[in-house]
């Protein structure tokens, strides 16, 4: 709970140095028109002082500013006390970056979707939610996607996921091949940008 309110929603983690900044209130309430734009990224945002995988969704320049906001996501609002898992944050190079797309040769086949009959129920209400950031191939290239369940339909059938991706647009039940579907490490397991990084510092 937070200092000021007993049983209040703490508003977010106390910065560090290095840290991406958030947006200042005056910026975001700037009067006139916003110029936004949706693009999904994966990215990796610099929290905590450490790297977090996130999804930036909103691209934002407020009327007569000459730098970008972006909003990001890098876990989900759940139920009871806990951190915001989102921000509007100054766009900076150093901070936030983008993860890159698996680098092993491409498969030669999409994300193979499973049709809503196929699905199954799950076999609680919460059974197999989860809020997982994944990269999914579709239309022959990598898409920034989120995983929002995973269930089997059958002991003898394979485990399907239910998917979204294309500026959240596009949602199904795709098959959990690895080789199509490949979910994002979570915080404090490395990610390929993060990997990379240490390997330069050796």
């Amino acid at each position: 709970m937070s200092v000021d309110v007993p049983f209040s929603r703490p508003g977010h983690p106390v910065p560090v140095a290095g840290d991406a900044e958030r947006a200042p209130r005056e910026l975001m309430t700037l009067p006139g028109l916003h110029h936004d734009v949706r693009r999904w990224r994966l990215v990796e945002v610099r929290l905590g002082g450490g790297w977090r995988p996130a999804l930036l969704t909103v691209w934002r320049r407020p009327p007569g500013s000459t730098r970008w906001v972006v909003h990001v996501r890098w876990g989900s609002d759940g139920p009871g006390p806990g951190e915001e898992a989102w921000a509007w944050l100054l766009f900076d190079e150093t901070t936030i970056r983008p993860l890159p797309e698996p680098a092993d040769p491409a498969p030669p086949r999409d994300a193979v979707v499973v049709p809503l009959e196929m699905t199954g129920t799950s076999a609680t209400a919460d059974s197999g939610r989860c809020w997982r950031l994944a990269w999914i191939r579709t239309d022959g290239r990598w898409r920034s996607g989120l995983i929002r369940e995973q269930r089997r339909p059958a002991p003898d059938l394979p485990w399907i996921a239910d998917a979204r991706w294309g500026e959240d647009r596009q949602a199904a039940w795709l098959l959990a091949d690895p080789a199509t579907v490949r979910p994002i490490p979570a915080h404090g397991q490395a990610t390929p940008a993060a990997a990379a990084a240490t390997g330069k510092r050796r």
